[in-house]
């Protein structure tokens, strides 16, 4: 099964983990990691070199809030020690359900397009107006 670690400033990461899990149900294989303020970077990377080593596969997918941000960078400096680990960004709740629900089905290069989608889907703008328009009839709320 592809494993999952999620890496976020702060505790988003863990925030983002037990509500997907509240859906989805306790998951196996998957870790959260919250980069703390202060917290030094060599720490971190051993955090999570750590838990890249405790994962009983090579392919894990690695969901991080911000590009170019901490979590971002130590696990792209870690693809040349992990060549199968993807990283992706602007990790949010759809992303992560998907990610839960599809990973036992789908080979990793395969999961990947499906989280992003779910993930852009799960943004929208929602007002009174467009509750009440005939474009959202046929949604489920």
């Amino acid at each position: 099964m592809i494993s999952v670690l999620v890496c976020t400033h702060g505790s988003a990461a863990v925030g983002l983990v037990e509500t997907a899990e509240m859906i989805c149900g306790k998951q196996s294989q998957c870790k959260a990691l919250a980069f703390t303020m202060g917290q030094p970077l060599e720490e971190f990377k051993q955090q999570v070199q750590q838990v890249l080593q405790s994962f009983n596969s090579s392919k894990v997918l690695c969901l991080t809030d911000l590009k170019g941000g901490t979590p971002f960078n130590i696990l792209v400096n870690l693809t040349s020690e992990y060549p199968d680990l993807k990283i992706v960004t602007g990790v949010n709740v759809p992303m992560l359900l998907q990610a839960f629900i599809q990973r036992p089905n789908l080979e990793l290069g395969q999961l990947l397009p499906e989280i992003i989608q779910a993930g852009k889907q799960g943004i929208d703008n929602y007002d009174i107006n467009s509750i009440n328009s005939e474009n959202t009839e046929s949604e489920e709320f």
